[in-house]
């Protein structure tokens, strides 16, 4: 597909998808492109606010995707559901510092803030015998945190600076698991810059990835060394801000408007490049299947890619300046909730109701009378099958005499022509 600025959807695009969408004036907006009859309707779950309500941060709280934790600016954050279109619970915290981050553990609310503080928000019935606790501080400029979908007990964080520095923490405990170290020296003896822009695990509580602003794309296996076991670097001014992460591939985003495709496996290039982006790209996700790549970008766009063949399935303008974006299969979904037994009871209800809708239909009794008073083809009680065999070969052999019959004549006559032309000599 080429490049555009209209909204495009691509034919072959049929996934059950929907898109959910925060920008930097608070809105949260929802996109479903199965719609036939418009898939880019807009519909805005939030009302808009001010800057300060600027959406941070986005994130499932639970493995149906019902529920999504909406980290805010100002600082605070929000329980949303799905199924009811509402808030269902609002939380203000202390302090100036936006949320980068948030997770749940054992019912009760992990938040990340951009002063690195993360802050374990207790249960309800705990609040009045105990204090809110802080888990432990990152670092003072935290960039992003992340829970790991195979261990929901440990949180990964990144920032800016030598003192934030990749970190593992475990909400069970307390404590800090993992702490990457920076590279050697360089050729100067000048300590190597960190700035993790952003930080995920693959496939696995024991691999971690991170990409910089400052350009590289760095591979960490906590089992084995505290430095990363594969790393990518570019001499090229790219400037990364956002990953994602699925079997043995990285896929990213840049500030210059660039997404490439890492292999873990073979992490000196990237094999893909993504087009298509006028702006810089603000967060990357993936579906469940791992086939598509949903992007929001700043441009105000949001846009799906296919992985493999890198071609633009879906696009379409948001109005706003997109900050995150979250991504959901409603199919699977639906085969969750319900059990297998129930699928089939709809199926018979489905099929009766349908056989209903035919006996149901109107009915012309003259038309019918019409073709029972008509006679069919060899339909009397009178003849007998015997009967009809041998007048069907009666039909047989007189169609073959008429057939051979012009062909006897004309031998007989060219006989007579050459005996009376003997006769005459």
């Amino acid at each position: 597909m080429k490049w555009t600025t209209s909204n495009v959807k691509n034919p072959n695009y049929t996934e059950n998808h929907e898109f959910y969408v925060g920008t930097q004036t608070g809105s949260l907006k929802k996109f479903s492109p199965t719609y036939k009859d418009d898939p880019f309707v807009q519909h805005n779950l939030h009302k808009l606010g001010d800057r300060n309500s600027s959406i941070t941060a986005l994130t499932f709280t639970k493995d149906d995707g019902s529920e999504i934790l909406i980290g805010r600016a100002e600082p605070a954050f929000q329980l949303h559901s799905l199924d009811t279109q509402s808030v269902i619970k609002s939380f203000e915290i202390d302090g100036g510092a936006p949320v980068v981050g948030l997770a749940q553990y054992d019912g009760r609310y992990i938040v990340g803030m951009a002063d690195g503080r993360i802050q374990r928000l207790l249960r309800e019935e705990e609040r009045a015998t105990l204090p809110e606790v802080n888990i432990i501080n990152a670092g003072d400029n935290m960039e992003r945190l992340r829970q790991c979908p195979f261990d929901r007990r440990l949180v990964a964080s990144g920032g800016k600076g030598r003192q934030n520095n990749v970190k593992v923490f475990d909400l069970a405990v307390g404590k800090i698991v993992f702490s990457s170290k920076n590279l050697p020296n360089d050729y100067l003896q000048l300590e190597v810059p960190v700035w993790d822009s952003d930080v995920g695990f693959i496939d696995s509580p024991q691999n971690l990835t991170t990409c910089s602003r400052l350009g590289y794309v760095r591979l960490y296996d906590i089992r084995k060394q505290r430095r990363p076991v594969q790393s990518f670097a570019t001499d090229e001014q790219m400037s990364f801000t956002t990953l994602a992460a699925k079997d043995n591939y990285i896929y990213t985003g840049t500030t210059m408007g660039a997404m490439k495709a890492f292999d873990i496996r073979r992490l000196k290039t990237f094999v893909h490049t993504y087009k298509g982006f006028t702006g810089g790209i603000c967060d990357v996700q993936l579906d469940s299947t791992g086939k598509y790549l949903l992007s929001g970008c700043l441009d105000r766009y949001v846009r799906v890619h296919h992985v493999d063949s890198c071609v633009l399935m879906y696009q379409c303008y948001t109005k706003s300046k997109i900050t995150r974006v979250l991504i959901r299969n409603t199919q699977e979904i639906v085969c969750d909730d319900v059990t297998t037994e129930e699928c089939a009871n709809d199926q018979t209800h489905q099929s009766e109701v349908k056989l209903k809708k035919k006996t149901n239909t109107p009915v012309d009794e003259e038309y019918e009378q019409m073709f029972e008073n008509m006679q069919t083809i060899c339909d009397s009680e009178d003849v007998d099958k015997g009967e009809v065999n041998e007048s069907a070969r009666q039909n047989i052999r007189t169609q073959d005499e008429k057939i051979t019959a012009p062909k006897n004549s004309k031998r007989k006559l060219i006989q007579n022509k050459i005996l009376h032309n003997k006769k005459r000599k």
